[in-house]
């Protein structure tokens, strides 16, 4: 099976994200089924996912290539607003460890793109923290002669 680019990156992001914060939180991905997640933390968590990406004109004549504007939303659960360990404070904690900072397969840094809040439901408050980067999307050529293909050096 072919690598995901996408899940390359999302696995870059969890673990800056845990390299810099993973004593202070829980840093994980988005629960395959959110309703049924419990925050166990007694500060809070950073859920990763990824929502969507947008993709410009075709850059090439021969070929097709074109940016991928990639966006990677951060959900923060968090059991206090205000304070140290509060989810205000680390919205800018979040935002100088990912910003400026290039994940594989990235052609620019990540940029913080919004911030908002999303609710509060039982003494837990809920942000979301969207960042961007760019990727070249390259076409895959089937046209690769068969004694080169990569299945036949497996």
């Amino acid at each position: 099976m072919a690598m995901s680019i996408t899940l390359d990156v999302l696995d870059a992001v969890l673990i800056r994200l845990k390299d810099a914060h993973g004593k202070a939180l829980a840093i994980e991905y988005f629960p395959e089924q959110p309703a049924s997640y419990r925050l166990n933390h007694a500060v809070g968590a950073v859920l990763i996912s990824y929502s969507k990406s947008n993709f410009n004109n075709v850059e090439a004549l021969d070929s097709t290539w074109m940016a991928r504007d990639m966006t990677i939303p951060l959900t923060l659960m968090f059991r206090q607003l205000h304070g140290k360990k509060g989810v205000i404070a680390y919205l800018d904690h979040l935002r100088e460890t990912l910003t400026g900072w290039t994940p594989p397969h990235c052609d620019t840094a990540l940029k913080p793109v919004s911030e908002i809040f999303l609710a509060q439901n039982a003494g837990i408050w809920q942000y979301a923290q969207d960042f961007n980067t760019r990727i070249n999307q390259i076409q895959v050529s089937n046209d690769i002669p068969p004694h080169l293909r990569y299945e036949d050096y497996s």
